[in-house]
């Protein structure tokens, strides 16, 4: 068995246990289902090859890793959908449990900049797409890597341009 048709049948598994764990973990993105759906993704991890993901920033690089491979693998976007979105969600989740994001949808101003989806807000109210930047790297390859997503989006605004921060 391919690793790919492995690591789906492993997501089948987890996401049709149960009718109603099923119905509590459908991939309709919804903030009070990213946690939930972010979870999937590190009980999948260890069932296919064994590592744990731990919600640490260092984590993001088995995400990058395991997407990566899917695209050498040559697969598309389009047959990793599902997987490309709970791996979006577990990127979210390291966002929220180590930078005190939270899970949230775009405002309509947000949408028509191009947010379509649930995402998360950082303390200054600023809105990332995790699941968004997953999608980019299985499309566009390491320039997209999730772990420097993520740690662009841990620095402090005044670490990167001091001259322009805001005095009070």
């Amino acid at each position: 068995m391919t690793f790919l048709r492995h690591f789906f049948f492993i997501i089948s598994l987890f996401l049709a246990t149960t009718a109603s764990q099923a119905n509590e973990l459908s991939l309709d993105l919804m903030p009070s289902k990213a946690t939930a759906l972010a979870e999937v993704t590190v009980n999948v991890v260890a069932q296919m090859n064994g590592k744990k993901l731990d919600y640490s920033p260092e984590s993001l690089k088995i995400i990058d890793q395991l997407v990566l491979g899917f695209r050498k693998e040559g697969n598309s976007v389009e047959s990793m959908n599902k997987t490309l979105i709970i791996f979006g969600c577990y990127v979210g989740e390291v966002m929220v449990r180590n930078l005190g994001y939270k899970w949230d949808n775009p405002t309509q101003k947000e949408i028509s900049i191009g947010f379509d989806l649930t995402g998360v807000r950082g303390k200054n109210a600023g809105f990332s797409n995790p699941i968004g930047k997953v999608f980019k790297l299985m499309k566009n390859g390491q320039e997209d890597s999730v772990e420097h997503f993520y740690n662009v989006f841990s620095k402090d605004l005044t670490e990167l341009a001091p001259e322009q921060a805001v005095k009070n």
